[in-house]
């Protein structure tokens, strides 16, 4: 964007942000003189602990030297989210970090839960990283065989490991369309964590498939999914994939999948593949 441009837009912008935060959201009275509705100049002048005068020139988009920190203030005076806060920063010509991810981390107690439970179930967060799994979930989708920047987040395999895209075979398209859809959900609910766009970027530039299928925009809740694999040491599996938000803390925003098998040739193989585990477990040297 041109220097005059943006300087153009820095004005437009902060006066549409004044104007669209009302002084009861800040704690100021509205009183019955009031013209305009939203914010005055010297409110949010006072807000931010910077004088009227030069909040006035900064907003009339005059060449004036601007700091970080009085630009942050004026980002919590203006009620700024992540996103806009951005903005302003490169409006201003000034250099501005990238919010970071939040970190999840989940209750001790959830891998002794999907050890003890005798099917598939594995735990992903927001961005489709795998945070957590069984044995039985390791042993249909092999998490450390694939290598990479993208090695262990759930959607870079589902288009880019060639043994997935063996084990989703059976319903590939519809499966993938699911997926895409929870996927653009959790992107819609945390707009600022950057890994999303970073991973859509290299997804588009490395599968066709992937562009096909998230350029027709499809969203889907976060409900259960009836899914068909097609595995070599399973076979073919039909399962309810039940997938639950986890509440609790800094857990919130994973989502823990638990596979249910949706007919008798299903539950069979995952019968036979525990007892194969348990046995290679047990001997397996102490």
């Amino acid at each position: 964007m041109q220097h005059s441009r943006r300087r153009s837009e820095l004005k437009a912008f902060l006066r549409a942000r004044r104007g669209a935060l009302a002084p009861e959201a800040v704690g100021l009275p509205r009183g019955v003189r009031r013209l305009t509705p939203g914010l005055r100049r010297e409110e949010v002048a006072a807000l931010a602990g910077v004088g009227i005068t030069w909040y006035t020139w900064l907003e009339q988009g005059r060449a004036i030297n601007v700091s970080a920190a009085a630009l942050a203030r004026i980002a919590q005076a203006l009620r700024l989210d992540a996103t806009d806060e951005a903005y302003l920063f490169h409006l201003a010509g000034l250099p501005h970090a990238e919010p970071a991810a939040r970190r999840i981390v989940l209750p001790c107690s959830l891998q002794g839960l999907l050890d003890l439970y005798q099917a598939p179930a594995f735990v992903i967060d927001p961005v489709f990283e795998v945070l957590a799994y069984n044995a039985m979930a390791d042993r249909l989708y092999r998490f450390g065989d694939f290598h990479g920047r993208f090695a262990r987040n759930h959607l870079w395999n589902a288009f880019m490991n060639p043994a997935r895209r063996r084990l989703y075979a059976p319903c590939f398209e519809p499966g993938m369309l699911n997926l895409l859809g929870m996927f653009r959900m959790s992107h819609a609910a945390h707009p600022d964590d950057p890994r999303f766009d970073a991973l859509i970027e290299a997804l588009a530039e490395a599968s066709p498939d992937f562009v096909e299928l998230w350029e027709r925009h499809a969203v889907a809740p976060l409900r259960a999914w009836d899914a068909h694999f097609c595995h070599p040491e399973f076979g073919e599996v039909r399962v309810h994939s039940n997938r639950f938000p986890l509440r609790d803390g800094q857990a919130d925003g994973a989502v823990a999948f638990f596979f249910v098998p949706a007919d008798a040739a299903t539950a069979e193989s995952f019968a036979r593949m525990a007892a194969r585990l348990r046995g290679e477990g047990e001997a397996a040297p102490a």
